[in-house]
């Protein structure tokens, strides 16, 4: 039985991003990137257990949401924010993410999933204007950033919605000469 839920968990987990938490040394400088309050929505895009939306929640007051991917990752978040009665703080399957409704979307994530052309096109798509993306560590290639943060361990890029994000056909930005 263990085995029918952590083999599916340990493959999400290892194919999009290992499951390691932001650094506590590093959340300030987050929320001060973030530029957040309580009358705005935060999501945080691979939550992992929910430690960071919660932290998130408790600074500000905004409204937290958190998407994972990795059904342990998963159930370990929804029990945290169930258990922790985190008032306006839940935990939503990634694959049923809408991220029109959201003012920052927070995303540590690898190369193999934030540089990917595909990443970028879904976030021009779905991103609200006037929304901002926080990265940490991972810059998006074809987006300029209008803040980049390197007074900590690792940069953190912000970028502002709207982007123009490139014409993508079969996973491959088009350009056009």
């Amino acid at each position: 039985m263990t085995l029918l839920f952590a083999a599916p968990a340990l493959i999400f987990t290892w194919r999009f991003a290992p499951w390691v938490p932001t650094p506590k040394a590093e959340l300030d400088r987050l929320l001060r990137c973030m530029d957040l309050d309580a009358s705005q929505s935060f999501c945080e895009l691979g939550a992992g257990d929910g430690r960071l939306m919660v932290w998130v929640h408790r600074h500000t007051g905004a409204r937290c949401t958190g998407l994972e991917v990795s059904p342990l990752m998963f159930l370990v978040g929804w029990v945290r924010v169930t258990l922790g009665r985190a008032g306006r703080v839940r935990f939503l399957d990634m694959y049923k993410a809408d991220l029109s409704s959201y003012d920052v979307v927070y995303v540590w994530g690898t190369a193999y999933w934030v540089g990917t052309p595909e990443f970028r096109e879904y976030l021009g798509r779905t991103l609200k204007p006037g929304a901002r993306l926080v990265s940490y560590q991972q810059p998006l290639s074809d987006w300029t950033p209008d803040l980049v943060d390197r007074g900590g361990q690792r940069p953190i890029y912000v970028y502002n919605q709207p982007h123009d994000p490139p014409e993508v056909v079969h996973g491959r930005p088009v350009t056009t000469a």
